[in-house]
């Protein structure tokens, strides 16, 4: 789908006019975070949300963390009038996620919706010009995990 030009159906399906959109039978879904939990509740044998109400609150919240301020750094990186500014944000937040792997494997817990959340940033984490590396240890090793994983690998 060219994004530039916007299909009208893409237009009567969501009125955000982004992608993606999940139809299923007369369900029309949209964002993206709503797709994966809806798709967690109708696949309950495969669980990607943490079982205890605490753990999925936190969950939550990194998703939030994700697509309010991981993503907004980033589309400003590429769209917005301050790219530099956008990327010491994009830089400041890596940093935070860095300080919350250090003792983990994973962000709540076992792999989750959570984790998978940031995973397409970090397959186009190079666009942005800020760099996952040495300086941030746990966050590297993280997304080393994350896109080593088979169903991530795959999709590469």
């Amino acid at each position: 789908m060219d994004l530039k030009n916007k299909p009208r159906e893409l237009l009567e399906l969501n009125p955000y006019a982004k992608v993606p959109v999940l139809v299923d039978g007369d369900a029309v879904i949209y964002e993206s975070a709503i797709i994966n939990e809806y798709l967690e509740e109708k696949y309950p044998q495969v669980r990607l949300m943490p079982q205890g109400l605490a753990q999925r609150g936190m969950a939550r919240i990194w998703i939030d963390f994700c697509n309010t301020r991981i993503h907004g750094a980033a589309h400003e990186v590429v769209h917005g009038k301050e790219p530099e500014k956008a990327r010491e944000k994009l830089s400041e937040h890596f940093r935070t996620l860095d300080r919350a792997m250090a003792s983990r494997e994973y962000l709540v817990g076992e792999y989750s919706l959570a984790d998978i959340t940031f995973i397409p940033v970090f397959t186009r984490q190079q666009r942005y010009g800020v760099p996952i590396d040495e300086s941030t240890p746990h966050l590297k090793s993280w997304v080393e995990r994350l896109l080593a994983r088979p169903a991530v690998r795959s999709t590469l």
